[in-house]
């Protein structure tokens, strides 16, 4: 690769914007329009001066080319969305001053063209494709200061199943790097009961990134009441990603996943297929819309009145496979034929977990060893599971299980059956030897039912589901436990009923309801848990009646032990758009409490507070707490007292990376993150990334990002002062999953000047003379009234003043930024521009500056 040197052009029309002349860069069209010229005489000068006194400014700023013919690295937005970096060949526009890329058809298809609806597809074979000829409509702008090629494509000729997907060679490993994300806690306090108390908590979820592989690992570390210590580890394993499978390799100690058997803990591997590797479309399933066209027909479709799609379809059938509908609903299809006869038909259409697209596939591969977090057995496991969506609206899935004294098998099937919501059913038979007297063998059958619907009601039935086990049925944790004879082993599981509803009612209220039950074989423990949640605004007071329902066995505990009913009102107090008054009234556990609340955030959300007094049980108590989001973690306290206790509390949580430049230190990490450099800049904040700003070196640590997607990382240069220069503020990223990527910002620190020029004798400087440094660099035009606004170091140095060619039309300015007066980030100094031997004596000093100074336009 190679670039061709050349200065930023200058449009001519901003030199009379700007005013003060400073040069600003320009972005340079893809077809530029033939060269303007302009007669210097229309340039207003002093009397004194000749009115050509700008013509070798104008000559300059109108031939200067952006950049040249050649190769460059770029990069590429198809429809404002990120499609990669390349190297593209740009090539000289015949009779223009502009260029234009050369692309060829193998790159033009990868950007999602509907390749069957184009009209002349010969097109392609050309050595450099003509995109606007080949999509009327299309267009391709170059911005050659930051390298950028957007390409934008009318929709309509757009593939949708690769919405949102990046190219594999696209998806990056990031830097090798180390982490820990650290969660500590404090607490001290008496009471009547325990007199003086104290524990500890210290989470940690640390990380290790080399090359193309990612190691994880949990652990914790508590110092309880009794000052004893306990050190777990929750798992620990090595994972990376394997191009070309749309799957991940997992080695070590993990959960096995839990869409058709639970999830168990192993010590071992697993591959599985990753849906985030999939293009937007893939992810999530919609229906498939048939109909047909009588002619080349636009067709429209909607949902809940907001249009998703739109497409133009041949004479004849037609298959619309490629939605991105959201959730159950119905879906209203327009089609205008070419007379323009309309027709209007509907399609309902519901979806579960198990549906998937039609040629979407999942599965997955275990091997390793039961690793229980109690004294179990622990033998060998296998497991495979495979999922395939398939024609009718329908998906199939199953899978295998097997130890050496366990096999599973389950089959299911899941359908979308329009209006009538959708529905998935499997059927599991499981055999185990369990090695004792009473029962050395038992099998049985498990079946599955789940079911969920969006109603015209506005209720949504997100999700249902129901398993009956006949009484030889057991799950492989079921059975392990019974194999070991483990205390907490209740029997073998009969029924187990999930449910969850949520309601919109008018346009401020809503109502939710979640709940589950579940009972055993030959036993009356039963486990019930629900929550209910009622929520309203009016005039700006809001409104939560809530109840709810521990997960416990009710018949031991009591109708009201483990119940709570409660009501919250909150108002805004006026004082800030988020400081709020709350009141809560509670039923816990049989006991009455009332709180009222004060709480709020400032410093830009950054601060939390909240301020409370309840009365519970005869009791008065009041409670303290604050929260600050900082750059490099959170820090947290909370001081709580009653009539016969008090408690102080501290948390903080953050993390520090590692990596080949040094350590930073930022907020929790996600499972993806960035590193960005603005070299030696502090201070820089960024857009999409709430508190976070760069430190002293100039490091920022992104604690989340999307794997295998366009992340735009873009720096708040609006906050920036004059003395920082950017030469581009944002950037995209495309990391795998568990990556951490580095981006580097190009940046400077420089000396802002606002110079007022004038000749020998007391004439401001013409209008368009050009300022150089001594190595001939332009550093920016004057302007009206003799001033300009220059970007420099900040030491001393003479600058050459030039606006002829003739000897009287130059003369050099001798500036030293350090005694400059200076406001608002600028240095300001009035200046007298002297010939060359005036400045450059034989004796080599150089003269004082001239005492006026601070004079601005």
């Amino acid at each position: 690769m190679h670039r061709h040197p050349g200065h930023g052009r200058l449009r001519l029309l901003a030199l009379f914007v700007i005013g003060a002349g400073g040069l600003l860069p320009s972005h340079q069209p893809l077809l530029a329009a033939e060269a303007i010229e302009f007669h210097a005489g229309f340039m207003h000068q002093a009397p004194q001066q000749n009115t050509d006194a700008g013509a070798l400014a104008l000559k300059n700023l109108a031939h200067s080319e952006d950049l040249g013919p050649g190769r460059y690295w770029v990069e590429i937005h198809v429809n404002q969305r990120y499609s990669g970096s390349s190297e593209i060949e740009f090539k000289q526009l015949a009779d223009s001053h502009g260029l234009t890329p050369c692309l060829s058809g193998e790159r033009v298809a990868q950007w999602g063209l509907k390749l069957d609806s184009l009209d002349d597809p010969d097109l392609l074979q050309a050595a450099c494709v003509d995109l606007p000829r080949l999509v009327p409509g299309a267009q391709l702008q170059f911005d050659a200061s930051q390298l950028r090629l957007d390409v934008s494509v009318p929709q309509i000729a757009m593939r949708r199943d690769v919405a949102g997907q990046i190219d594999p060679q696209h998806w990056d490993y990031g830097i090798n790097a180390g982490f820990i994300n650290y969660q500590l806690s404090a607490q001290q306090g008496s009471s009547q009961y325990r007199r003086h108390y104290s524990s500890d908590d210290l989470y940690l979820n640390s990380g290790l990134n080399l090359g193309a592989w990612r190691l994880r690992s949990n652990q914790s570390l508590r110092q309880d009441e009794a000052g004893r210590r306990h050190w777990n580890r929750a798992h620990t394993y090595a994972q990376r990603d394997l191009p070309g499978t749309l799957a991940n390799l997992t080695l070590g100690e993990t959960f096995t996943s839990g869409d058709i058997f639970r999830s168990v803990p192993i010590k071992g591997a697993i591959v599985a297929s990753d849906p985030g590797m999939l293009a937007d479309i893939q992810q999530n399933y919609a229906p498939i819309i048939r109909g047909v066209a009588q002619t080349r027909a636009k067709l429209e479709i909607r949902q809940n009145g907001y249009p998703i799609y739109a497409t133009y379809v041949s004479p004849g059938p037609y298959e619309i496979d490629d939605l991105s509908a959201v959730g159950s609903g119905e879906l209203e299809v327009i089609q205008t034929e070419a007379d323009g006869q309309v027709q209007r038909f509907t399609q309902a259409y519901a979806s579960l977990g198990n549906l998937l697209r039609k040629g979407v596939w999942s599965y997955s591969a275990v091997a390793g060893r039961y690793n229980p977090n109690s004294q179990l057995d622990q033998p060998m496991l296998w497991q495979g599971t495979l999922a395939m969506g398939m024609d009718w609206a329908s998906s199939l899935y199953g899978g295998v299980m097997a130890s050496d004294f366990y096999q599973a098998t389950t089959l299911g099937l899941a359908k979308d059956l329009g209006a009538l919501g959708a529905l998935a059913l499997d059927a599991t038979h499981s055999r185990a030897d369990i090695g004792n007297l009473e029962s050395p063998s038992v099998e049985g059958m498990s079946y599955a039912l789940k079911y969920g619907q969006t109603f015209a009601s506005r209720t949504n039935l997100r999700f249902a589901g129901y398993r009956y086990s006949t009484e030889g049925y057991r799950d492989f944790d079921e059975a392990v436990r019974q194999r070991s004879l483990d205390s907490s082993y209740r029997g073998s599981r009969r029924s187990r009923l999930e449910a969850s509803v949520y309601q919109h009612l008018g346009s401020q209220s809503a109502l939710s309801l979640t709940l589950s039950k579940e009972d055993y074989w030959r036993s009356d423990y039963e486990r019930r848990q629900f929550q209910f949640n009622f929520t309203t605004q009016h005039r700006g007071v809001s409104y939560n009646l809530f109840a709810s329902q521990s997960l416990s066995d009710e018949r031991q505990s009591g109708l009201d032990g483990n119940r709570l009913f409660g009501l919250s009102i909150s108002l805004p107090l006026g004082l800030g758009s988020t400081s709020l008054a709350s009141f809560d009234w509670q039923k816990n556990a049989g006991r009455y409490s009332q709180r009222t609340s004060l709480s709020g955030n400032a410093a830009q959300n950054r601060l939390n507070y909240r301020a409370s007094v309840s009365h519970a049980d005869h009791q008065d108590a009041a409670a303290l707490s604050l929260a600050y989001q900082g750059a490099q973690g959170s820090l947290g306290a909370g001081y709580n007292q009653g009539q016969d206790y008090r408690n102080v509390s501290l948390n903080a949580t953050g993390a520090v990376l590692a990596h080949a430049d040094g350590i930073e230190f930022g907020p929790y990490l996600g499972e993806t993150a960035g590193l960005v450099q603005v070299p030696d800049i502090a201070g820089v904040g960024l857009v999409n990334a709430t508190g976070v700003e760069t430190n002293a070196r100039g490091y920022a640590v992104v604690p989340y990002l999307r794997p295998y997607r366009s992340n735009q990382l873009a720096l708040k240069t609006d906050q920036l002062g004059p003395e920082v220069e950017i030469d581009n503020g944002t950037a995209q990223v495309v990391p795998r999953r568990g990556a951490v990527v580095k981006t580097r910002f190009a940046a400077r620190a420089v000396t802002r000047l606002m110079l007022t020029t004038r000749t020998g004798d007391g004439q401001p400087l013409p209008f368009g003379a050009q300022i150089s440094d001594a190595e001939g660099t332009l550093l920016g035009h004057v302007g009206q009234a003799g001033q300009v606004l220059l970007s420099t170091v900040a030491t001393a140095q003479t600058l050459d003043a030039r606006w002829g060619d003739a000897s009287e039309s130059h003369c050099q300015l001798h500036i030293d930024p350090q005694v400059m007066e200076q406001t608002q980030g600028y240095r300001l100094q009035t200046l007298d521009c002297l010939p060359p031997t005036a400045i450059l004596p034989a004796s080599g000093a150089l003269p004082a500056p001239s005492a006026s100074s601070g004079q601005q336009s």
